[in-house]
């Protein structure tokens, strides 16, 4: 086995520091360690020792044996109560607290060791936090980049399940990591809060949340400061303010100055945690200001912005409070970019990009019963002849095509209008506050528009395709979503069944079908 560093361990490095920080948190527990095996072979891996377990107790706690009848088993968690070896045989046993972490992902297999603590007495809060780190812990792990572990030197020792330890340097292979020290101590008896404010940013699920939920902490913790807390995208180059407190004038003054706003030169971004010395911010009448660096993801950076409004500088335990913050502040933000990433690919067609029929299904149910009065108007599209374009061409000549008629939409609606892709070769519009017969019209319009796409595949131009709509309306044509679909649906195909290249209205099929 190696050591477990964080280039043995990537990206997983940090998600793992942070889980362990959390578990401490939560169970009161000073001192625990994390075994990590990457990859299938017991020399790739070690020890993440948090709290500086002593040695000889860490390799008690290591070899403990688990006791019966105290097994758990939870989603992705399964818990244990071992004894510790290497006690007086007239001690009373020292339960240690085993968590095993299951993941679909094998590149890595962990287990927790928390010495004096057992199963039976956790709390039904405990167990579920834990449950729910170890969720966002293996969520985390999922975005990871591949561990590349290194191979132990020539003559190191293979270690199998059940292997011994005694003859093998296993300490060795052990990373210590401090929790505190005096200054975070200070943080952490001199704020009671802060367990209470990280526990919390576990739960955040939306910037939106994060910036409400430091909104009302972060006062608490800075209470002779104006500050901001702050979102910029390099991507988009917007700046958003997520919370703010104290004095407004000063913090205008800050974001003029700022070298993250929009009106800024590219700059480089500052380490986490740490300030951003490249701000030219002019003092506001002799106040101190600071801008630090939060999180980075991608291209989104969060950052505080401090103005300091009585002359009693910033304290050192003000400064331990900015970059245990910050470690927190950069989990929660891997985490909601994970879980946009995967609200993403939940609501979007990924060959279109368009949003999937689930979620057109989702939002005209609600719009239908949110109010009784408002028109609202639904299309269904479907290209003419697909399958020959597929059967002559080839499917992905055949995505093509859908990709191109799915940018000719989106051209077509408005910022309220919703266009999805709702299986196969048919579409969907969504037209807020559209009555039937202005439906019509944009169904025409795109009709024709379509006849002026040039589909082309592999340098080959293929033939030019045509489309058949069907138009209703709510409340006109039905009072529930799913009679609005048939409905449409009807509409759709009694315009293929009538020479395709059309659109039709729910009204035009049932007087044309009563004439004839």
């Amino acid at each position: 086995m190696n050591q477990v560093r964080p280039t043995s361990l990537g990206d997983a490095y940090p998600a793992l520091c942070n889980f362990l920080r959390l578990t401490s948190l939560t169970l009161s527990a000073p001192q625990l360690a994390l075994t990590v095996q990457v990859g299938d072979d017991w020399r790739h891996g070690g020890v993440m020792n948090y709290g500086q377990l002593p040695a000889v107790t860490l390799r008690e706690v290591l070899s403990s044996q688990p006791m019966e009848a105290t097994f758990l088993e939870c989603d992705q968690l399964s818990l244990s109560t071992h004894s510790q070896s290497g006690l007086p045989a007239e001690a009373s046993p020292m339960p240690v607290l085993v968590g095993r972490l299951h993941s679909t992902d094998h590149r890595y297999n962990f287990t927790i060791y928390v010495p004096g603590l057992a199963v039976d007495g956790l709390s039904e809060v405990q167990i579920k936090t834990l449950q729910y780190l170890t969720q966002q812990l293996l969520l985390c792990l999922a975005l990871a980049q591949p561990a590349t572990p290194s191979l132990p030197h020539a003559g190191a020792p293979r270690l199998t399940a059940g292997a011994p330890l005694d003859g093998v340097d296993f300490l060795s292979r052990v990373v210590t990591l401090n929790p505190g020290g005096a200054i975070y101590d200070r943080v952490q008896h001199g704020h009671p809060r802060l367990a209470d404010l990280v526990a919390q940013l576990q739960s955040c699920l939306s910037y939106k949340q994060l910036g409400q939920l430091l909104g009302t902490y972060l006062p608490y913790f800075f209470p002779h400061q104006s500050g901001r807390l702050v979102l910029f995208s390099t991507s988009s180059e917007s700046f958003t303010v997520l919370t703010e407190w104290g004095d407004a004038k000063p913090l205008a003054v800050v974001e003029q100055q700022c070298c993250y706003s929009q009106e800024q030169l590219p700059f480089q971004p500052s380490c986490i945690g740490q300030e951003c010395h490249q701000c030219q911010v002019s003092h506001y009448p002799q106040q101190a200001t600071r801008c630090i660096v939060l999180g980075m993801v991608n291209n989104t950076t969060c950052i505080v912005q401090l103005v300091q409004t009585e002359a009693d500088p910033f304290t050192s335990v003000q400064t331990a409070l900015l970059k245990k913050l910050s470690e927190q502040i950069l989990f929660v933000m891997q985490r909601l970019l994970l879980l946009e990433d995967l609200q993403d690919q939940a609501l979007k067609d990924p060959l279109t990009g368009l949003l999937n029929r689930r979620h057109a299904d989702t939002v005209l149910n609600s719009l239908c019963h949110a109010t009784k009065q408002q028109n609202i108007s639904i299309i269904l599209i479907d290209i003419d002849h697909f399958k020959a374009v597929n059967d002559t061409y080839g499917h992905q000549a055949g995505d093509a095509v859908l990709k191109n008629i799915g940018m000719l939409l989106r051209g077509h609606v408005r910022a309220q209008d919703i266009v999805c892709r709702y299986g196969g070769e048919e579409f969907c519009m969504v037209l807020l506050d559209t009555t039937p017969e202005v439906a019509l019209k944009r169904a025409e319009k795109i009709r024709r528009a379509v006849k002026y796409v040039t589909n082309s595949f592999n340098g080959q131009t293929l033939p030019p395709i045509s489309i058949s709509l069907g138009v209703a309306s709510f409340p006109h044509h039905g009072e529930t979503p799913q009679a609005l679909v048939t409905l449409a649906d009807k509409a759709l195909y009694w315009a293929k069944n009538h020479g395709r290249d059309r659109a039709i209205s729910v009204d035009h099929m049932l007087s044309r079908a009563e004439v004839s």
